[in-house]
């Protein structure tokens, strides 16, 4: 009986640890989010034409409508975890010809940043991280776009690179987003990266036994936008 009880013991131990093994993991390391495309790039790259667009068509102000994701990435030892946000705000104010006048800002709803796992998403709002309950929003303002393209085609992807100012719990930086844009049907698509580190917004980066990660964040835009 004994030798029964004894091994029965060891068994729910061992199942115990198994299992807190598991949690552990997930919470650190486990992915449970895929960054997908833009709304309707898909459709848009194949509607090709041979006709530039127009000014008419492109100059105006353009709105991040709720299609709209923007994720960032962290790289643990094990492997890259994903958060996605929605509830993306902004606009975008296009000149084909005179790039230097044009204006773009974003706003993202660190409240609503989601990567499958609750406990993992609660710590990353609290203090030691974003703070959501004093800074719950990311901030960007474009200052500046690089090798902008004077001709756009609809449906093909205009490639370039914004410089703007992103503030994160009320720390401001520098960043450029490397960004192609689609222009199909009426229709303006955004896809960009850019890549930041916890350190540049006064944060470390998290470490355990579990799992050690990177210094380096990637940010990952997939905005839809609306003319008005």
């Amino acid at each position: 009986m004994k030798k029964n009880s004894v091994i029965l013991t060891a068994s729910v131990a061992t199942l115990v640890v198994g299992i807190g093994g598991y949690m552990l993991y997930d919470y650190f390391a486990g992915n449970h989010v895929e960054i997908r495309p833009a709304a309707a790039v898909a459709v848009a790259s194949s509607t090709t034409s041979s006709t530039p667009l127009t000014a008419d068509q492109l100059n105006k102000k353009w709105t991040i409508n709720d299609q709209s994701k923007v994720y960032f990435s962290v790289t643990t030892s094990k492997e890259t975890v994903n958060f996605e946000m929605d509830g993306i705000t902004g606009s975008w104010d296009v000149n084909l010809s005179a790039p230097d006048q044009m204006k773009a800002t974003a706003s993202a709803d660190l409240n609503k940043l989601n990567s499958g796992n609750e406990k993992r998403d609660t710590h990353i709002k609290s203090p030691d991280y974003f703070d959501t309950a004093v800074h719950p929003a990311a901030t960007f303002e474009a200052k500046s776009f690089e090798n902008w393209p004077s001709t756009w085609t609809e449906g093909q992807k205009a490639s370039f690179t914004i410089n703007g100012v992103l503030t994160v719990r009320g720390i401001a930086k520098d960043v450029k987003i490397d960004a192609d844009s689609i222009y199909s049907q009426g229709k303006l698509q955004l896809e960009g990266t850019s890549v930041v580190t916890f350190g540049d917004f006064g944060l470390t980066s998290p470490h355990t036994i579990v799992a050690k990660t990177e210094e380096n964040i990637t940010i990952t835009l997939r905005l839809a936008l609306d003319a008005v």
